[in-house]
């Protein structure tokens, strides 16, 4: 039981994290990031 709470606790993290980043960071600024990582 402990490791089923533990497992969604993690994933809702990981989703705020993620929503936070889309959120702070607009599409054109994260397309220059991945074009950057593409040429290294």
């Amino acid at each position: 039981m402990f490791w089923i709470y533990w497992d969604t606790a993690w994933s809702l993290i990981i989703s705020g994290i993620m929503f936070a980043t889309i959120v702070s960071h607009p599409d054109s600024e994260f397309a220059e990031v991945s074009a950057a990582r593409r040429q290294m």
